[in-house]
């Protein structure tokens, strides 16, 4: 089902004083990132007998449109903005049936600083972990810490992946 987008969000809210106030009182942004490899799911249409999804992929080259398409809530190629040198935390779900995503931040206009919190809904020991990379699996959770600095308002923050489609 997380193919074809039957997929979202539980959030359990931590108990108040559970995490330092730095992160407890963070800006939040809610990412529900799915894939759909427009082939696999035809395949699998195909083997359930069903015409539903059947043609995807052909409907999506014939409009000059992705066949792996990855959305972040339901839009492609997202753009996130925000104030510069502000920390935000971004909750993370990720819905596929068979790719990893490594997700990496960047601005035309300046940095961005990657600070890992939780995975899949365990806080780690020390928060937050630097890095530079959030690597996803299928059904994979993570919350991440995430600034930038920009010369300009808003600071836009392409979100891009280095993900392949396995069929």
């Amino acid at each position: 089902e997380a193919g074809g987008g039957a997929a979202g969000f539980f959030i359990v809210e931590d108990p108040a004083g559970y995490l330092p106030q730095a992160y407890a009182e963070l800006p939040e942004q809610l990412w529900f990132i799915s894939t759909h490899n427009l082939g696999a799911l035809e395949q699998m249409a195909d083997q359930a007998k069903t015409s539903t999804l059947r043609n995807a992929s052909k409907i999506a080259e014939a409009k000059g449109l992705p066949t792996n398409p990855i959305l972040v809530n339901g839009v492609a190629f997202p753009v996130l903005d925000m104030p510069s040198n502000t920390w935000q935390r971004i909750r993370i779900v990720y819905a596929s049936i068979e790719q990893a995503l490594r997700l990496t931040f960047s601005s035309a206009a300046g940095s961005c600083a990657l600070g890992l919190l939780a995975k899949d809904g365990i806080y780690l020991d020390t928060i937050p972990r630097n890095i530079s990379t959030i690597y996803l699996f299928p059904g994979a959770r993570v919350d991440v810490a995430v600034s930038c600095s920009c010369s300009t308002y808003p600071c836009s923050i392409v979100v891009k992946s280095a993900a392949t489609a396995n069929a």
